[in-house]
């Protein structure tokens, strides 16, 4: 079996699925196909190694910037190469990208199974009416779907998809190499040169209005007013559009000092910023899951996750203190409470609160992400033999009798 799968650009932890992927498809003797649609991406500037991998590796548009391709140049680049490869499964990631839509509809004129990775929660939009009518027709043409958490299955059944037909694990990070990189910086003497002296609560994100960052640096102005005990630093790593306002708020609360920007940084960077990080907090207004939170996780660190994000109900369990703690994000009170929360615990308490929140994401890496497609691979072709079946079925019975 070849499957194919596609990415708008792969990215490192893009790499790291699909090179747990192939392997597991390896040692069933299948194959695996990956496209990623442009070469570079505006929006996630990383830069990735490019060597021999255990896939088919193929780039659409390699010398375009993911935001210059027109959509009909995407659908029909892809929709070319499907027809050379003829691959016998589909993972298709979501349901409104240009040459997704044409993956779907050549597997399903060639009646091939087709998955769908999703990791849209309900909560993430207001949703409109007619709008979910649109999707739901599209969603129901998958043969299967694999997505994140609790929360995303429950929105793919609610558009059409079967519980019994959802499986487990899209989410996933190369979880060895953030913890094996934190480890290092953590014996390294000379690794905390460039970094704060003090301990300090670490987020990391584009600067756009939904990561919330404008409110976290309020929250945190709050967190230094109120707190009994010597307050920590704040360090936001990113880059984009907010950041002038992110800035200003800084200089308004009279925050030079405390706030640090590093800017954009590459996966081999980020490591040391997390290993001596004693805390990470996420803010997210809308997150279909937040990746960075399973990286922050597998540096050993304790959690503060936004109540919106995707990953909460994985990485931080309850009760409150196990991995970390939730808040509602839309709170500039409740976010400068958990971070107080969080500064003023012991040292030995935080830091098994770190442990466990490694534990927890120990489960969720590259290995879960191959076997939970596999699972969907096994869904979607059951359930092609059987729509495909009823076909020919149909068919007969429409035939007159000879």
């Amino acid at each position: 079996m070849k499957l194919a799968i596609s990415f708008t650009n792969f990215g490192p932890y893009h790499l790291a699925r699909l090179r747990a992927l192939a392997i597991a498809l390896k040692e069933r003797g299948d194959e695996l196909v990956a496209y990623e649609t442009a070469g570079s991406e505006d929006r996630y500037p990383w830069r990735r190694q490019v060597g021999s991998e255990p896939f088919e590796w193929i780039t659409l548009f390699s010398d375009r910037a993911m935001e210059s391709i027109p959509g009909a140049a995407c659908r029909r680049a892809m929709h070319d190469r499907l027809e050379i490869d003829r691959p016998d499964a589909l993972a298709i990631v979501g349901y409104a990208r240009p040459e997704s839509m044409a993956m779907l509809n050549w597997g399903r004129r060639n009646a091939r199974p087709t998955i769908l990775l999703s990791e849209s929660q309900e909560i993430d939009h207001p949703r409109v009416w007619w709008k979910e009518a649109i999707k739901s027709r599209r969603v129901r043409k998958f043969s299967s779907g694999f997505v994140g958490g609790q929360r995303h299955a429950n929105y793919l059944a609610k558009l059409g998809i079967p519980s019994d037909r959802i499986a487990f694990g899209y989410n996933a990070v190369d979880n060895a190499h953030f913890t094996s990189r934190a480890n290092a910086a953590r014996i390294d003497a000379n690794s905390r040169n460039e970094l704060p002296r003090k301990p300090y609560f670490i987020a990391v994100s584009r600067f756009v209005p939904e990561k919330n960052f404008v409110a976290l640096v309020q929250a945190y102005a709050r967190y230094r007013d109120t707190t009994q005990a010597p307050p920590w630093d704040l360090v936001l790593c990113g880059d984009g559009e907010t950041r002038g306002e992110i800035e200003a708020v800084i200089r308004a609360n009279g925050l030079e000092a405390n706030v640090h920007l590093p800017g954009f940084l590459q996966a081999d960077a980020l490591p040391t910023w997390f290993a001596h990080a004693a805390g990470f907090v996420h803010p997210s207004l809308m997150e279909p899951w937040g990746l960075v939170a399973n990286e922050a996780a597998a540096c050993g660190l304790p959690l503060l996750i936004s109540d919106r994000a995707g990953c909460v109900e994985t990485l931080v369990p309850e009760p409150k203190g196990t991995a970390g703690l939730r808040f509602d994000p839309r709170s500039i009170e409740e976010i400068a409470e958990s971070m107080q929360w969080l500064a003023e615990i012991p040292e030995v308490e935080r830091q098994a609160m770190g442990g466990r929140a490694f534990e927890v994401v120990s489960q969720w890496g590259p290995d879960r992400f191959a076997h939970g497609m596999l699972t969907a691979i096994e869904l979607a072709s059951d359930r092609e033999a059987r729509r495909v079946g009823r076909s020919m079925t149909d068919r007969k019975i429409m035939e007159p009798a000879s």
